[in-house]
């Protein structure tokens, strides 16, 4: 699990990115324009949903690891696997929904009626109009069982160097927003 606090490209960044693929400044761009066109095509061929945002998010992490003095060599081959570790990512947090979902559904019941249908569908796009970030936070919170949960719950707190109170008021705050998100919602699909 990555937990990024709010690290963003910044021109320095850009900059280390730039002097890698080229020390002249015009066939750096051209470069790096090839690389991002290259990128796109390998998420269309994996069948990423965004494969713009996905080759920008990789070329993002390959500035940052750049700009944290990491040596990267070959270029094109480090890209290549922080695309592919985006791709699992995003893998990842499918199944973390399917999972989330799945113990929703179980909670409200084996059966699911058109009541709970529409429930899952306001929660669907309640949880797509989140942050990634706070998205992430709230389906790794409630993800697992029993003592699973609570060790997830401690792992996560220490992952982002808070106690797990603050952790669980900032959950709360999230999962506040998430029901009143899916009674507009609800009340939206009712009407």
């Amino acid at each position: 699990m990555e937990v990024t606090r709010g690290w963003q490209l910044q021109q320095p960044g850009f900059d280390r990115l730039l002097r890698e693929l080229s020390p002249d400044r015009e066939r750096a761009a051209v470069e790096y324009e090839r690389l991002r066109f290259r990128l796109i095509k390998f998420f269309q061929w994996q069948g990423g949903a965004e494969p713009e945002v996905f080759a920008d998010r990789t070329l993002d992490r390959l500035a940052r690891r750049l700009e944290e003095g990491v040596h990267v060599e070959p270029l094109y081959s480090y890209c290549r696997g922080i695309a592919r570790m985006l791709l699992l990512e995003a893998q990842r947090e499918r199944e973390l929904q399917a999972s989330a979902l799945n113990q929703a559904a179980i909670l409200r019941g084996s059966a699911l009626g058109s009541s709970e249908t529409d429930l899952l569908e306001a929660l669907l796009k309640c949880l797509d109009r989140l942050s990634e970030n706070r998205r992430h936070l709230v389906l790794h919170y409630y993800q697992g069982e029993k003592q699973a949960t609570i060790d997830g719950r401690k792992a996560l707190a220490d992952a982002m160097g808070i106690p797990i109170n603050a952790l669980r008021l900032r959950v709360n705050r999230i999962r506040n927003q998430l029901q009143n998100c899916v009674k507009k919602v609800r009340n939206n699909i009712n009407e």
